[in-house]
């Protein structure tokens, strides 16, 4: 499956900039294809909940490049399915091993959109004197295949690199992990502080603080 996931990332990858096809790129609709073709529809839901909530704050404007959602939820769906995993106090090591890759993937899309500032002279050169009317569709498919390939490269050294790392962390006290008691609802209350943050208001901030406080209290008041 981590195999299967190198191409799709690759594929969905291509969306953020290649290929503007609507929200395809978005966590929220990564997660529903990944959990219909893996037939475990709530798990993928419930981890693409969380990378939509965390990173739900960073937009792209101007030349700023967002965190790639895409690698990261692409990674953490990967490894879950890989290691047949379900619960999220195990599910949880995996999902901040797989935030990194975020950034890492906006820095190799940086590098790959500074390797195309090459092709702005051709494209003026080929403006003032248009010979060859395929240029423009050569420079634009050459870029698109270039981006797909390092692309599913990069994710697949990446996904060798993490599986055989888990293998390792899983090994060393299975039941530890189980024994942590954390539910989804811990996580998404953790990653709603991105949803929080894009709304720019103050006052969102106290009332976001304060519920987390009352959810911690009145939890470990349930649990005592």
């Amino acid at each position: 499956m981590v195999r299967c996931g190198r191409f799709f990332f690759a594929l969905f990858s291509l969306f953020r900039v290649s290929l503007t096809i609507g929200l395809l790129e978005r966590p929220l609709v990564i997660g529903l294809f990944w959990g219909l073709a893996t037939g475990d529809v709530e798990t993928s839901l419930c981890i693409s909940i969380f990378f939509e909530l965390f990173w739900l704050d960073l937009i792209p404007v101007g030349t700023y490049i967002p965190p790639h959602l895409t690698v990261a939820t692409f990674a953490a769906l990967s490894l879950t399915t890989f290691f047949g995993l379900d619960q999220p106090g195990r599910i949880l090591f995996i999902l901040f091993a797989s935030m990194p890759l975020a950034w890492l993937g906006t820095r190799l899309e940086a590098l790959l959109r500074e390797r195309d500032q090459v092709n702005y002279n051709k494209l003026l050169a080929w403006v003032r004197n248009p010979e060859s009317p395929r240029l423009p569709s050569l420079i634009v498919m050459r870029s698109v295949g270039r981006t797909f390939v390092y692309s599913g490269l990069a994710f697949y050294a990446a996904m060798l690199v993490l599986t055989y790392f888990f293998e390792f962390f899983f090994s060393l006290n299975p039941a530890l992990f189980t024994e942590l008691g954390v539910t989804w609802s811990y996580l998404w209350v953790a990653a709603t502080l991105g949803g929080v943050m894009a709304l720019r208001v103050r006052r969102a901030y106290i009332l976001l603080v304060a519920g987390i406080i009352l959810f911690m209290f009145f939890t470990l008041w349930a649990r005592f």
